[in-house]
Order: structure tokens, then sequence, then C-alpha cells
């Protein structure tokens, strides 16, 4: 006997997320370099920006991009390259980067700079809470301790796991009928494509 569940578009969705979350942080306990905070960052920019497969692949782009911007200014800092105190050369690179974060959303496949500065972020929320992260030792290993190794693969699963979410919630609301193929749902309960999404060109 076939028993179909017929449920709302946001109960779909969010019994669909809590399924994902789950599974997850179960996942992550199991792969200590990754973290799984930052595939939830990865997640969300994805369905932020809008969870069509179009989306996905400039929010991941975008990430990486932010993630890699970040690193560099950690390596000048760490480096000692500009003659200044720590503090103050963090501000400036941080400044020049955000400015060339910006700069280039004119190129489509960078568009979404709100998901370049969930990167950028990211990688400054390990390199600030993670012990010995924050030096060149760590910055050019070629191991997970290095932020730009383990970082852009976390919020790259996160990216998988918003495509996944979409596709668990469309299924768990699936009409009776079948009328119309099911979409894939945002977070929010609405399908994929229609709502608010990040500025992308």
């Amino acid at each position: 006997m076939v028993i179909e569940m017929n449920l709302s578009s946001l109960t779909a969705a969010a019994l669909a997320a809590a399924l994902v979350a789950a599974a997850s942080v179960l996942a992550f306990s199991a792969m200590p370099g990754l973290f799984v905070w930052a595939a939830f960052i990865g997640w969300a920019s994805c369905d932020h920006s809008g969870a069509t497969l179009q989306a996905a692949l400039r929010s991941s782009a975008a990430l990486i991009f932010g993630v890699v911007m970040a690193w560099v200014v950690a390596v000048v800092v760490a480096a000692g390259v500009l003659p200044l105190s720590a503090p103050l050369a963090t501000a400036v690179t941080a400044g020049v980067a955000s400015f060339l974060i910006v700069l280039a959303a004119a190129e489509p496949i960078l568009s979404i700079v709100p998901a370049a500065f969930y990167g950028f972020a990211s990688t400054f929320a390990y390199l600030s809470l993670v012990p010995g992260a924050f030096t060149l030792k760590a910055m050019m290993g070629l191991d997970w301790e290095n932020v730009i190794v383990a970082m852009p693969l976390s919020l790259l699963i996160g990216t998988g796991l918003g495509i996944a979410q979409g596709w668990l919630a469309s299924v768990l609301a699936a009409s009776k009928a079948r009328a119309a193929p099911a979409r894939a749902l945002r977070l929010d309960g609405s399908p994929v494509g229609d709502g608010n999404t990040l500025k992308a060109r």
C-alpha cells in the first residue's frame, strides 16, 4: 500500500529543511576538517540567491571568490607585506578586497555580491576563532588546517544541501493528482524562481 502525503508548501519546506539539517549535522560530526556552520551559510546563500541551478552556480562562484579574497588579505597581513600595524594592515587590505569584490560584480558569474561577502566573512570567522589558523604556516599548507582548503568545500557542500532540500520539499508537497510536475521549494515554501532573490545580473 502506498501512502501519499499532501503537505502545504511551507510545511513541506520546513520538514525537508529539518531532515537535511539533521543529516548534515550527523555527517559533519564525522568530518572534523569541515564545518557544518559554513555549510549552512552556503545553503542559505543558494536559497536566498533564487535556488535555481543558475543561482546555485553563481552563489557558489561568489562564495569561493569571497574566500579567496579573504585568504589573500590574511596572507598579506600575516606576511607583514605592508609596513603597518596588524589592525591597520587588515583594515586597509580588507577595504581594498571589498572594493574589488563589488567591482567584480560586473562579471555575471560573480554578480551575487552578498554571497561573496558570505564567503569573505566565513573565512575570517574561521581565521579568528581557530588557534593558529591566522599564520603563514597554516595558510600555505595543503591540509584541512588551511582555510582555503576547508572553507570552500564546506560552503559548496552547503550549496548541495540547498538543492537537496528544495528537491525533497517538492517531493513531500507533491499533489495526489499529479496534475503538474513538482517544483523544488525554497526554505519559505515558495517555488524555486519565485519571491525575492539577491540581486544578480
